[in-house]
């Protein structure tokens, strides 16, 4: 018995050293940055105990934890080494962590609603740093990352503050062409956002202003770059297809930064910029202008007395002592000015890992560089989360934004107004009240104003009920409500003022449900065999009303409002433009498994009902599967120390995208006239309705490598695709005998394939007092048709008078132009062919010798070699839509210096440069009043024996029959390759001992300038400033250069 109380005796004592051991203590310190020439320190640094994360450094990079007196603590942040400190019963510690350029494996990438380790990420994705697009004021933050991701094509189709410019992921997934000439625009198939994990589409409300995605609010504008976390780019199936409808364009994730420090942390950032005019087009002015007219006349009218009689009959070249016609107006003058703008955000942060918040303030001004324009934006974003233990996560996030655009008289998009002002003869008088340029007023003094408000609601819920077992709930509510308002004062309209006013409302109900489960199975005592399971139930609910009123003939310029006179009650018009409600159901899972992170494979699968779709359609299936091998975890790799990281990825998936609205599908019934004095109620015969409509569906193979090398001095990102797009949607005519007009159909589809490189080199040591990260994009796209309605091989688009029609075949590309082939310009008469059967020249319709060509005149081919021109001689050529593009960086750092530099580049992509054609043009005709373009510097021709680019554009009595600057020639159609430098910032970062004498936490000012300038052969004013469709016709708004002075506290 004694035995036993004697091992009892010493069983106590050893639990009391143990308990003893265990004694809690706590300890202080902070965490300093190793590569920091003054010991920065670093916050929001996350500290675990035993894989559990017990607090995080503050914004002094100090940090207070209650830990074992012998325990080991880790301090981990992204960028640095991971450092372990042992405890050993101090209450003191001080941590310095070094920079590294290992963080492809701890990187972090989120696809499908879920977050992943590097290694385990299948799809093919691109993370940016919010770090790299701020110190560029901007109001669309989309616009920031050009050229910085592979396969994202952004185009700055416009200069307008807050216009929005095209975004489009791995070419474009529609082909559909609306509009008229100039007008004429392309479906815009903008990615899906998902802002804090609440998916927002972009292409949903783009009816609103001009039908596509450029008036109108993008869901990135209401964000400030400043407020930025990262922004991720998932481009194949394997990343996209857990987001099923709306997914098909490609994806971007959007994350917002969240609070990190017990100590509030208030930060500010603003800048002060300045907008400059950019180059504007050099035009004759004053008398030069007569006197080139007259000469005109004088040597090429068909005789010398019909020639002064033309100008004894035309005022403004005759009556030059009239003071109304002898004037020098320059009238780009009046609609363009430098601008001086500002941007302020103020950020409220806090909290540990229990509970964090952050509310963040936001003013963005900014005044067009075009007269009576501008953009202003004003944001309150709010988010928590609340923590209180490993178990339970509340996460609430309010977002608040109202935005102002002023269009002046233009769209947006397009200013004709301004266009048509600025083409006004120079010798006009200015624009007043009394000036026959309406136009000119019409774009100073029009009243156009409108606003956007939206409020967005986030609430997340999650809760493990056991280990890695876990349950969340998503709730999020968007409302978005835009007004337009437009006044034209009555001096501008036929002395009747004018009014227009447009509202809409959008609201989103949005709920998720998920569950995820990992389990694990040993070998050797560690996790081998990885399994993964996670499912999710989604519903939305959206809706969409547009009404607008017009008031025409108004009482009096202060009378803004319904009072008509009884004259314009015919004309005035009012009523709802548009009532869209949709709703989709989703069921979406994945089961994931991975040996050792060694190997991966994922397999997804998602079912979406829409109310778009037909009762024939049903659920829409979507699956991909996707297998991933990461190379450097294979036992043959563990002495190639040069290899940080490999991996082959491969993958096959679908996603899809809503068609139309309900009516396409069910029809639409609306009221008629009275029958025997009773209201009729009759079926809309516009449409056919068509129970089988589909979404449209995209598929997409992907195949790509990853690979760092040399302590990651060097990583390379491939990747090579193949998507097809089916079922896009198009209006087509049907028969009469059917009682309706047209139905909506879905049989066309195209076809995108191409390859992607993202490179990253370090190339100095990591000793070098300078660090260089230099990165390049690059990305090569293939567009082809494989389908049209009815079995179509080929169909012509029409897009208006200006027979720049669009020729669509199988097999090449959607959007091809379908032109006349210009060869060069006739130097004699002797090199016109002569019809050997009619022994007539070459000629355009009769046989008035005034249709013959001559030398001056160009040289079209005569594809059917019949000796006159016509519509059959047209030849497939050039295309719109870019093949290759990307960009460059470069980031050099010095001690407390760093200077950026960002570059963007457009190859192989045709544009028509009708603004060319309309230059030209304006000699058609001398006795009409409008500016002209000095041509000294354009190789044209002007006597027998040249041998010149353009023709005589001098002729004009016989430039009316021959027409030889019509728009549909290839004489126009010109390269639009271009290398931009997007932007040149300038940061420095004062030194911290100092700031803090101050009450300063951190303090840096940057310089920075955007839109610097283009290298390009393109003879246009600028290459990107184009439409879709790749025309530069010359009302486009231009893109301002950009000089800003920032500065960034911290307190």
């Amino acid at each position: 018995m004694k035995y036993i109380y004697t091992i009892g005796i010493i069983l106590a004592l050893s639990s009391h050293s143990l308990v003893y051991a265990q004694k809690q203590i706590k300890v202080t310190g902070v965490v300093t940055s190793g590569s920091s020439s003054s010991n920065e320190t670093i916050s929001g640094v996350s500290i675990s105990l035993g894989g559990k994360a017990i607090g995080s450094s503050d914004r002094y990079g100090k940090f207070t934890i209650t830990v074992p007196d012998n325990g080991e603590v880790t301090f981990k942040s992204l960028g640095y080494k991971t450092v372990a400190v042992a405890v050993n019963n101090k209450t003191y510690i001080a941590v310095t962590l070094q920079a590294t350029t290992q963080m492809l494996n701890e990187a972090k990438v989120t696809s499908g609603y879920q977050t992943k380790n590097r290694a385990l990420s299948t799809g093919s994705a691109v993370t940016i740093s919010g770090k790299d697009i701020q110190g560029v004021p901007a109001s669309d933050i989309m616009s920031l990352l050009q050229g910085k991701v592979a396969g994202l094509n952004i185009q700055n189709t416009s200069g307008a503050p807050g216009v929005r410019g095209s975004v489009t992921i791995r070419g474009i997934s529609n082909i559909n062409v609306s509009g008229d000439g100039n007008a004429a625009f392309l479906t815009p198939t903008s990615p899906l956002y998902v802002i804090d994990g609440v998916p927002v589409d972009d292409n949903a409300n783009f009816s609103y202003g001009f039908q596509q995605a450029g008036p109108g609010v993008s869901p990135a504008s209401q964000i400030p770059p400043e407020d930025v976390e990262n922004i991720t780019v998932l481009k194949d199936a394997a990343a996209t297809a857990l987001y099923g409808s709306r997914g098909a364009y490609g994806v971007i994730l959007i994350t917002t930064k969240r609070g990190n420090s017990k100590v509030p942390v208030v930060r500010y950032n603003g800048s002060a910029f300045l907008s400059t005019v950019p180059q504007l087009r050099t035009v004759i002015g004053g008398k030069d202008e007569r006197l080139l007219r007259i000469d005109q006349i004088m040597k090429y009218d068909t005789s010398y007395y019909h020639a002064l009689d033309m100008i004894a009959n035309t005022p403004f070249l005759s009556d030059r002592y009239n003071p109304y016609y002898n004037n020098s107006t320059d009238w780009q003058s009046y609609f363009y000015k430098p601008t001086y703008n500002q941007t302020h955000n103020l950020n409220v942060s806090g909290g540990d890992v229990k509970f964090n918040y952050k509310v963040a303030l936001g003013i963005y001004d900014e005044t067009g560089v075009q007269k009576n324009t501008g953009y202003s934006r004003y944001n309150l974003n709010m988010n928590m989360i609340y923590n209180p233990n490993p178990r339970f996560k509340l996460e609430a996030q309010l977002n608040n934004s109202i935005q102002r655009q002023r269009m002046g008289s233009g769209n947006g998009l397009f200013n004709t107004g301004v266009a048509a002002a600025a083409d006004a003869s120079s010798l006009l008088p200015a624009p007043t009240l009394f000036s026959s340029v309406n136009s000119a007023l019409s774009a100073l003094k029009t009243e156009d104003d409108n606003k956007v408000l939206i409020t967005t609601a986030t609430v997340n819920l999650s809760y493990d009920f056991f280990k890695n077992f876990k349950a969340s709930s998503y709730l999020n509510y968007n409302g978005q409500s835009g007004t337009k308002d437009n006044f034209t004062p009555a001096a501008l309209n036929n002395n009747q003022a004018l009014y227009y006013t447009y509202n809409d409302r959008a609201t989103t109900i949005y709920n998720r449900n998920q569950l995820s489960y990992v389990f694990s199975f040993k070998e050797d005592g560690e996790d081998a065999h990885n399994f993964s399971l996670f499912g999710f139930s989604e519903l939305r609910a959206s809706a969409f009303k547009s009404d607008a009123m017009k008031n025409d003939r108004v009482v009096n310029d202060q009378l803004q409002g319904p009072i008509v006179k009884q004259t314009g009650f015919a004309s005035s018009k009012g009523g709802t433009l548009e009532y869209n409600d949709l709703r989709t159901v989703a069921f979406a899972g994945q089961f994931s498994y991975n040996y050792k992170q060694r190997y991966v494979l994922d397999l997804n699968y998602r079912a979406d009902g829409l109310s778009t779709n037909g009762p024939n359609a049903g659920y829409i299936k979507n699956p991909s599967i996707a297998v991933k091998w990461n190379i450097e975890k294979e036992r043959f790799m563990e002495d190639a120390t040069w290899l940080d990281y490999g991996s082959v990825r491969l993958s096959y998936g679908s996603n899809i995208s809503p068609n139309g609205n309900i009516y396409y599908t069910y029809g639409k019934y609306y009221g008629s006239d009275r029958y025997n004095n009773n209201p009729t109620v009759v079926t809309d015969l516009n449409y056919l309705p068509n129970l089988s409509l589909q979404p449209s569906k995209a598929t997409t193979y992907n195949a790509g490598v990853d690979f760092s090398l040399f302590s990651n001095r060097f990583t390379l990102s491939m990747d090579s695709y193949y998507k097809q797009n089916d079922n896009i949607f198009q209006d087509k005519v049907i028969s009469s005998t059917n009682s309706f007009n047209k139905i909506a159909s879905t049989e066309i589809s195209n076809v995108n394939y191409g390859w992607e490189f993202q490179v990253t080199g370090r190339p100095l040591a990591p000793t070098s007092p300078f660090k260089w990260t230099m990165s390049g994009s690059f990305a090569i796209n293939r567009e082809i048709l494989a389908a049209l309605p009815d079995g179509l091989r080929e169909k012509i688009i029409s897009t208006g008078s200006d027979g720049q029609d669009i020729y669509q075949r199988l097999g090449i590309n959607s959007l091809s132009n379908f032109l006349f082939n210009t060869k060069g310009v006739y130097a004699n008469n002797g090199q016109v062919p002569v019809d050997p059967v009619t022994g007539l020249p070459y000629r355009v319709g009769g046989n008035d010798p005034l249709n013959y060509f001559k030398g001056g005149d160009p040289i079209f081919t005569d594809l059917d070699g019949n000796y006159v021109l016509d519509n059959n001689d047209r030849v497939i050529a050039g295309n719109s839509q870019p093949a290759i593009t990307g960009g460059l960086f470069s980031l050099l750092q010095y001690k407390k210096w760093s200077v950026e530099v960002n570059a963007s580049f457009t190859l192989k992509r045709d544009v028509l440069n009708n603004t060319l054609a309309y230059q030209f043009s304006r000699f058609g005709n001398p006795t009409t009043m409008g500016s002209i373009v000095p041509l000294s510097m354009i190789d044209y021709w002007k006597q027998d024996g040249d041998i010149a680019t353009y023709g005589n554009p001098m002729d004009f009595v016989r430039n009316g029959r021959i027409n030889p600057f019509r728009y549909n020639q290839t004489l126009f159609q010109e390269d639009g390759s271009y290398l931009k430098l997007n932007s040149i910032k300038v940061y420095y970062n004062f030194d911290q001992n100092l700031t803090r004498r101050y009450g300063m936490n951190r303090v840096s000012m940057n310089f920075s300038a955007a839109n610097l300038g283009y290298i390009t052969r393109y003879s246009g004013a600028n290459p990107e400033t184009v439409s879709a469709l790749g025309r530069d016709f010359g009302g486009n708004y231009p893109l301002p250069k950009l000089f800003s002075l920032g500065l960034n506290i911290e307190f």
